[in-house]
């Protein structure tokens, strides 16, 4: 197969791995374990990444793979793997639809890389194979300025690290008297994705892990959204790759289109200074 047949084969199978999660979420009698960090896995995390993971060793051997619940594999190639089966488990857990598959493909540049994120719950599919555009369905999405209904809208996700937790809230507070209307959505891989898709305006994120991003970034790069990272204690453009970018987990980052970007990342600063933990 060619790349953009296997990219294709991926697309299907991560659609067909999403109805099976959707049979999951809508079974009452499902059980779920708590892992060390303090989340929460299931029985088709597991199943997910499994059937992931055998796809990418078929097709793309020689990539390492990054997998949440620990299905890694280290390859020779330039490419990395960054999956993560359900991401909004909470959500998931609680039976509300806003969670996601997220599948990423990265390399050096944007060439033969790819990003995929799905929602089982809704059957929505955002995919973008090199530069060619961020696909929902048959639909192109480009990204733009316009704020929809007349106002921004921005989500905020974190990591579990205690000073997080108040940044965060008092962050909220900020972000919704001077830049939007703020929202914690617990999905970082579909909050991404709808900004890509001109549903939501920014991403605040903070401490969270490269597999909760990677594809999400991905979709945005790919609509001509921006990136900026805050390190030196400075925000700065992203003008690296997407895989160096994620070869760490915990970056902070402020996500979005340009018409609320200098505004929001002049506004939050430094994440930290937020916290009530001092």
């Amino acid at each position: 197969m060619t790349l953009e047949q296997k990219f294709h084969t991926l697309v299907q199978l991560v659609e067909t791995l999403g109805q099976q999660a959707r049979a999951y979420f809508d079974d009452n009698q499902n059980t779920n374990e708590q892992k060390t960090d303090g989340s929460i896995v299931t029985q088709i995390d597991k199943d997910i990444e499994d059937a992931l993971v055998d796809f990418i060793r078929t097709e793309f051997p020689d990539d390492t793979i990054i997998g949440e619940e620990g299905e890694g594999f280290v390859g020779t190639s330039d490419f990395v793997w960054h999956i993560d089966p359900i991401d909004g488990t909470d959500n998931f857990l609680r039976r509300i639809p806003f969670c996601a598959i997220s599948v990423a493909r990265l390399g050096s540049t944007t060439e033969d890389s790819f990003g995929i994120v799905h929602n089982p719950i809704t059957n929505q599919t955002f995919a973008a194979l090199m530069d060619n555009g961020v696909y929902e369905r048959e639909h192109v999405h480009v990204l733009t300025d316009e704020l929809l209904g007349g106002r921004a809208v921005v989500s905020i996700g974190r990591g579990r690290e205690q000073w997080m937790k108040s940044a965060a809230f008092n962050l909220f507070k900020a972000i919704g008297t001077e830049v939007g209307k703020p929202m914690i959505l617990n999905c970082t891989a579909l909050e991404l994705a709808y900004i890509a898709a001109n549903r939501i305006d920014g991403v605040l994120n903070f401490g969270e892990k490269s597999y909760d991003y990677a594809a999400g970034l991905f979709l945005v790069k790919a609509a001509g959204g921006q990136i900026s990272v805050f390190e030196h204690n400075t925000w700065s453009p992203w003008i690296g790759s997407l895989k160096e970018l994620c070869a760490e987990h915990g970056k902070t980052m402020f996500i979005s289109h340009g018409g609320i970007h200098t505004k929001a990342i002049e506004l939050i600063g430094n994440p930290r200074d937020w916290s009530d933990e001092k």
